[in-house]
């Protein structure tokens, strides 16, 4: 049996792939974008001012959208999507080693934000029972007499306060979601850790007299240990361009420095080695440069408050990851197949708290790989894990074997790119291989 109606707070990638996850099981779902309606596929919405810079779905996500959407990769591919082997095409130096390459059977698609968030967005056009809705500005949730559920959102829209009535609402709105102020205020506290990194992204479009010969996508990662804090990458998009991006960690890339070409160009060749700045050296580039600030990345802990029946958040509203990684859109999409899997199995929305602790779950892993490397910078600030100085450790030997050793390097792979936990880096084998005497 169908319920009514579910309400998506948000119309991002994370909105989008639940609205669609979820469609089978409502008989209608409401996208709510506070956003105006963009000029063409190709307007970067003001919501999204990471849009700019490269986006490359992790194997988890492809995995997920394939799901969502069957003929996603063959769709991208022939919309100007790039596939590439994901060992072979990718040139990465890592903590001052190059990773290993070889053929695989492991694909990645290169592309712009705009390409494959305009292609999610013609795939769930189709889906009958979604609206999507522009201009509309969600202010609060509306609650049952008794204050035990949520039954709707309060919004602003043509300067009238409206009511929208949902079974569901599913706030995915990003770092400005209002619903943790919205709960403290109606006494349920919500823990947030938040550790403090001073990112810097700076991208552009470079247009190059001929692609690289020997890579697709390289990376040039800085190295911690050595007092570095400037990374960059080339990957190849549509059209027979790149994007050029370089992220500077501890408030240690000024955007000012880079705001035209001649600084841009100028600051890749400080980068621990001259790959890049070589590579753009006869390229041209007319845009602008894009400037993304990430101050802090932040998981909010809703799994550990008691939320009101019919509530549940997601996405960016419920974690901010930091994207030099690439794994915000593949855990919006994994989060989307649990929601979707949870109302498959009929489980009812009076206890929607075991989902909102799947979703914990999902981020938990990610979150600790990502503050593992984070830290590493002296500057960055926040709570540490506990044996973190062991961890960081024993998963940089793992870098360095990754180097040399190929089947630790599958692993890492699969790890990285969310599709095994990460305790298949704890194998004996590997456990042998990282305390063999060097």
């Amino acid at each position: 049996m169908k319920r009514e109606q579910a309400i998506i707070i948000g119309g991002g990638m994370a909105g989008k792939l639940i609205a669609a996850a979820i469609s089978p099981y409502f008989h209608s779902v409401l996208i709510l974008e506070k956003d105006p309606l963009p000029e063409n596929k190709h307007t970067v919405r003001k919501g999204i001012p990471q849009a700019h810079h490269i986006h490359a779905l992790l194997h988890a996500g492809d995995q997920a959208l394939e799901r969502l959407f069957p003929g996603f990769q063959k769709d991208m591919v022939n919309k100007g999507s790039i596939k590439i082997d994901s060992l072979k095409d990718l040139a990465w130096f890592h903590h001052g080693v190059w990773k290993l390459r070889f053929s695989s059977e492991d694909s990645t698609l290169l592309q712009t934000r705009p390409l494959l968030e305009s292609y999610v967005e013609e795939r769930v056009s189709k889906i009958e029972n979604i609206t999507y809705t522009y201009g509309i500005k969600v202010e609060s949730f509306i609650l049952t007499d008794d204050r035990s559920r949520v039954r709707g959102v309060e919004i602003f829209q043509e300067n009238k306060t409206k009511t929208i009535i949902g079974d569901l609402v599913i706030d995915t709105s990003g770092t400005t979601s209002f619903t943790k102020e919205w709960l403290e205020k109606q006494g349920r506290t919500v823990f947030e850790e938040k550790v403090n990194i001073g990112l810097c992204y700076a991208t552009r479009k470079f247009t190059l007299p001929e692609a690289p010969k020997d890579f697709k996508i390289k990376i040039i990662y800085p190295d911690p240990a050595a007092k570095e804090t400037i990374g960059g990458t080339l990957s190849l998009v549509e059209n027979n361009q790149c994007f050029v991006t370089l992220n500077g960690y501890s408030h240690t890339l000024n955007p000012a420095e880079v705001k035209d070409a001649e600084g841009f160009i100028k600051k890749t060749s400080s980068l621990p080695l001259p790959d890049i700045f070589e590579e753009i050296q006869t390229g041209t580039s007319k845009n602008e440069t894009a400037i993304y600030q990430v101050p802090h990345i932040s998981w909010r802990h809703f799994e550990r408050v008691s939320l009101p029946d019919g509530l549940l958040v997601a996405g960016d509203s419920l974690c901010r990851i930091d994207p030099v990684f690439g794994q915000g859109m593949s855990i919006a999409a994994l989060e989307a197949l649990a929601i979707g899997d949870y109302f498959a199995s009929k489980s009812p929305l009076g206890h929607m708290k075991k989902l909102q602790k799947k979703l914990a779950k999902i981020i938990a892993s990610v979150w600790l790989m990502v503050i593992c490397e984070d830290f590493r910078y002296e500057e960055v600030k926040g709570k540490k894990p506990f044996g973190l100085k062991v961890l960081q450790w024993y998963v940089k030997q793992i870098f360095l074997l990754s180097a040399k050793n190929k089947a630790i390097y599958i692993d890492l792979v699969k790890v990285t790119n969310l599709v095994k936990p990460p305790t298949i880096l704890f194998k004996p084998s590997t456990i042998k291989e990282v305390l063999r005497p060097k």
